[in-house]
């Protein structure tokens, strides 16, 4: 009987759990920075979304899956003000598996379209958690179509700044992890 085939097995799935921990830990990481500091929230949001596209990259999207719940059960359990994890749970902890599967439809007009219907329920989603929970006494002076346009606007640049994410890990930082 050979042994190799349990040995690499074993192999690949401790290079799975390994990697999947440290990509939760620089989850966890950048989250709680985004949960603690006054400023630069959507940078910590932002960055804690790139790093399940390297899971997805490496070991799919079922394993992916799992990380991103995971990283969710941590962050319950170690961020006190659970209010601040709304976006990562919303939206940004899962957004590198919505774009690996809106982008295979290679129909750019039509993943725009999904990416920014996917943003724009998140941000109502948001919205009414804020104005039912948070902000229900607080008046916005500008008009609503406006800040639409802003936070699209900001989403498209944060998708591009991803999709260099992407490119830099797979050029420049792969090879020298696996």
């Amino acid at each position: 009987m050979n042994n190799t085939n349990g040995t690499n097995k074993s192999s690949s799935v401790a290079k799975r759990v390994a990697y999947g921990g440290i990509v939760n830990l620089l989850i966890l990481v950048s989250v709680y920075f985004a949960s603690i500091l006054p400023t630069n929230k959507l940078f910590f949001f932002g960055l804690s979304s790139i790093f399940l596209a390297f899971i997805v990259i490496e070991f799919g999207v079922k394993f992916a899956i799992l990380n991103y719940l995971s990283s969710v059960f941590l962050l319950l359990i170690m961020i006190h003000n659970k209010l601040t994890l709304i976006p990562y749970i919303l939206f940004f902890g899962y957004y590198a598996i919505v774009k690996y599967y809106v982008e295979r439809i290679n129909n750019l007009v039509l993943e725009w379209f999904i990416k920014l219907s996917i943003f724009n329920i998140v941000m109502y989603l948001i919205y009414f958690i804020a104005d039912k929970l948070l902000l229900s006494e607080l008046k916005i002076k500008i008009p609503i179509w406006i800040i639409i346009l802003i936070a699209e606007g900001i989403f498209i640049i944060y998708d591009y700044a991803f999709s260099i994410g992407i490119a830099y890990y797979n050029n420049k930082i792969r090879n020298r992890i696996i």
